[in-house]
């Protein structure tokens, strides 16, 4: 198969992710327009087609906007449609400047792979917290009807039950980003502990959905033989929660 076929291949791959993308994006802005997928120097670019991103209402006023984008190739056995780059960015519907951003960045090497970054000042993210807070769907937010919200009210997600960052995830961070002393070997005990941790949470997924998990070894050319009794459940909870 030639690479032109192999381009197609791909492009079709991200096209589904593209279709997923716009099906999430339609839930809460339903006339949005889709994200689309094209070929690009052996990647596959997906792109949202409104320019100045998704509006999105609280009580039928524009309140926020979202842009997002993808980069997309083969993963290393060139099998698998993998993500190369994507960025999630939240912006006040009056800004062109991002409130937050969600990253990922494959061949990151000076800043962690997956990492969220915060723009705005205080005053423009209570700014729109003021904006929507008496109507949050958040426990006890929209009780407090004294004073302005505050930005530890807001609750960014990190990755659920499995794939949530490790404290030797935020310890390197740390020595990164300002510069803390530490010992000459603190990267190599954090790599190592940071394996460990992924390790154990890989077996967790694992049981959270264990068909998956023979659905990759055996692509990867494993037998595997289901247990004779109830094959063991999927637990959709976990894999679901936010």
């Amino acid at each position: 198969m030639d690479g032109t076929d192999r381009g197609g291949e791909l492009e079709q791959k991200a096209r589904e992710l593209a279709d997923g993308l716009t099906a999430i994006a339609r839930t809460v802005a339903p006339s949005c327009a889709p994200f689309t997928a094209r070929y690009v120097d052996n990647r596959v670019a997906i792109t949202q087609g409104d320019p100045g991103g998704i509006t999105l209402h609280a009580s039928n006023q524009p309140v926020l906007s979202l842009k997002v984008s993808m980069s997309c190739e083969w993963d290393l056995e060139r099998k698998f449609l993998a993500v190369h780059s994507s960025k999630i960015e939240v912006l006040a519907s009056v800004s062109r400047e991002p409130l937050f951003r969600f990253e990922y960045v494959r061949g990151a090497n000076s800043v962690p792979a997956a990492h969220l970054q915060v723009h705005a000042h205080r005053d423009a993210m209570t700014y729109v917290m003021t904006t929507v807070g008496r109507t949050s769907k958040r426990p006890g937010r929209s009780a407090k009807t004294d004073g302005l919200p505050k930005l530890q009210d807001l609750h960014f997600p990190l990755g659920g039950h499995r794939f949530r960052p490790a404290l030797e995830d935020v310890v390197e961070m740390l020595i990164d980003e300002f510069n803390l002393d530490h010992e000459l070997d603190a990267r190599e005990v954090l790599a190592e502990q940071r394996e460990t941790w992924r390790l154990t949470q890989t077996k967790a997924a694992v049981r959270d959905a264990p068909e998956a998990a023979i659905e990759a070894l055996t692509s990867m050319g494993y037998s595997i033989s289901p247990p004779e009794d109830t094959p063991p459940p999927r637990h959709h909870g976990r894999l679901r929660a936010l």
